[in-house]
């Protein structure tokens, strides 16, 4: 009688041990399908008005950003969400100083975007601006000199800096 107690609260164990194992599920998650349905050109003043590459260049820093927060990029007809940009203004800010010998320059590239962010029916969900900027100094001395031009790795950081502020503030 005690082995067959035995038995049947270790059967009984095991039946619940495989049963739990058996109807946990796995969490899933959805991913949200979105599209970067257009990127806008609208600077108004200086080399890149009106200039393609730069939007083209966004555009990829967008959907870089928002693959890292875990949407799924899709076709503006199979999305969810579509996300539009505008560029607003892109420049470099020179600042210079100098005390006798001493000489530092500092570029900064500014970039200020919009993003607003649609359903798939084209109702305006939310819109937000954003500025950011990066920056290089450089510094020389009599002695030694450098060059205080930004380059592309500035231009770059500060596009992706405002990408990313545009994808964080929209989610």
């Amino acid at each position: 009688m005690k082995q067959y107690l035995f038995f049947l609260v270790g059967a009984i164990a095991w039946f619940y041990i495989l049963a739990s194992f058996s109807h946990k599920e796995l969490p899933q998650q959805i991913e949200t399908k979105i599209a970067v349905n257009s990127v806008i050109n609208n600077i108004k003043v200086g080399p890149l008005t009106g200039n393609k590459n730069l939007a083209f260049g966004v555009k990829n820093v967008l959907q870089e950003a928002l693959q890292d927060k875990g949407f799924s990029l899709v076709d503006r007809f199979d999305a969810d969400l579509v996300l539009n940009v505008e560029i607003n203004y892109f420049d470099v800010e020179q600042t210079k100083k100098g005390i006798s010998i001493f000489h530092q320059d500092e570029s900064a590239v500014v970039v200020r975007m919009k993003g607003t962010l649609t359903d798939f029916t084209g109702k305006t969900l939310k819109t937000v601006e954003t500025e950011n900027r990066s920056s290089e100094i450089s510094t020389s001395t009599l002695l030694i000199s450098e060059t205080g031009q930004f380059n592309s790795t500035v231009q770059r950081n500060a596009v992706k800096k405002a990408c990313i502020s545009v994808v964080s503030k929209l989610f």
